[in-house]
């Protein structure tokens, strides 16, 4: 438990281990704004650091691992016991985290850009190998989309040739994304029910999940051939419409998916208990499905936690995370805000950028 008054830097230590765990800002930081700025007298800002080095020790099987990434001007590097991990998937093989921060929220009742980043991302930290499929759809786009522009800027068609090209690499890596988002969600939703129902106190069966993907249902039962089939035929249907646009209208970028209680969207009809209950509920879910499959559950990071939950729901979260036997890192102003009968804790306060033991 990391406590103190706002602005003392409670977040920024949470946001520190989760950007080693995941090498990406809950905040959605660029690089440039995760190195600290150095300054000098009456808080003036004089130049910016070079670079920022985060380390941290797990204990993994009982046998110690020492992580490290170094963000700087050209991007992130890490490291693993000193050494270039084998590749990604490698590094994030051996380090899980995930985190609820107050804008999670908005995964429920915001935008569906927020709900296809949680699916990334809970994919991801189940299956790193997610991870390359997401870059190679991500790259087709981008290339597709830059055709489209200069087509739209122009007001020449673009080369069929290569819109074909980046077609078929659109096709190919959205089919496998499309599976991968199906599949998750589809062992998801019973355990985000059942995480759900003990946070809430729920009926059953009163929580579900609909997926709205660039395919239809029947092309989906159809596996990848019928995903792909239906996707080509809607992507090629829509390239008159994409050159008028500028920018690609068809495939799982323009996925989105929603949560339903005793049958109504709570994107529409939640209460803000309901939506921060939800919220959490899926951050949880992810947990126990992580711990399912890699036999290791995350850490799990909760920033002001105290200020989303009414005092019986947070009651409930801690039960329900001493069952997980997950490590728990909160940061909260008081820790009369937390309620831990019975849980062993450590506690620590945060004083302007300072972290010491609460003895």
């Amino acid at each position: 438990m990391f406590w103190g008054d706002n602005g003392q830097g409670k977040t920024n230590l949470l946001e520190a281990v989760y950007l080693l765990a995941t090498l990406k800002s809950f905040r959605g930081a660029k690089n440039k704004e995760l190195i600290r700025f150095e300054r000098t007298g009456a808080g003036s800002t004089t130049a910016a650091a070079t670079c920022t080095v985060i380390k941290g020790r797990l204990l993994a099987a009982d046998l110690p691992r020492d992580y490290q990434v170094t963000v700087d001007g050209t991007g992130k590097r890490v490291r693993i016991d000193g050494k270039d991990p084998r590749g990604l998937p490698h590094y994030f093989e051996g380090i899980k985290a995930v985190a609820f921060v107050p804008s999670d929220l908005r995964m429920v009742d915001g935008g569906p850009e927020l709900r296809r980043s949680f699916l990334d991302r809970a994919s991801f930290t189940l299956d790193p190998t997610y991870l390359e499929l997401a870059r190679d759809y991500a790259a087709a786009l981008k290339q597709k989309n830059a055709l489209l522009r200069q087509a739209k800027s122009t007001g020449r068609p673009p080369d069929r040739a290569l819109i074909d090209v980046w077609n078929d690499k659109l096709i190919v890596a959205g089919v496998s994304v499309v599976v991968r988002r199906v599949a998750f969600l589809k062992a998801f939703a019973p355990v985000f029910r059942g995480v759900h129902e003990g946070i809430t106190g729920a009926a059953k069966g009163r929580a579900e999940i609909r997926y709205r993907g660039p395919v239809s249902a029947e092309a989906v039962n159809g596996g990848e051939v019928g995903i792909a089939a239906e996707l080509r035929r809607k992507v090629e249907g829509a390239l008159a419409q994409e050159v008028r646009r500028g920018h690609a209208t068809v495939g799982p970028h323009r996925d989105d998916w929603e949560l339903r209680v005793g049958g109504e969207p709570l994107r529409s009809f939640g209460s803000q208990g309901q939506v921060r209950s939800a919220a959490l509920a899926m951050r949880m879910a992810v947990m126990v499905l992580t711990k399912q499959a890699a036999g290791v559950c995350p850490l799990f990071l909760l920033d002001d936690v105290s200020s989303e939950l009414d005092a019986s729901r947070n009651r409930q979260l801690m039960e329900r995370l001493t069952e997980l036997q997950a490590q728990v890192l909160v940061t909260t102003t008081s820790l009369s805000n937390l309620k831990l009968a019975g849980a062993g804790y450590s506690a620590f306060r945060v004083s302007d950028g300072r972290v010491d033991l609460d003895v």
